[in-house]
């Protein structure tokens, strides 16, 4: 193995990790409030022109 395979093999190792519990949940509630909002917003008009 070359330098250039042991420089991708060591870069893979330090990319990789275990999923952190909680945060996938937190991801699709950010994402649903968001999408709330924007639909609130959208429905009452938002903004104050004429």
């Amino acid at each position: 193995m070359n330098s250039k395979d042991e420089n991708k093999n060591n870069e893979w190792e330090m990319l990789g990790h275990d999923p952190v519990p909680g945060y996938k949940a937190a991801f699709y509630l950010a994402v649903l409030v968001a999408v709330i909002y924007l639909i609130f917003a959208f429905s009452t008009g938002g903004g104050g022109g004429h």
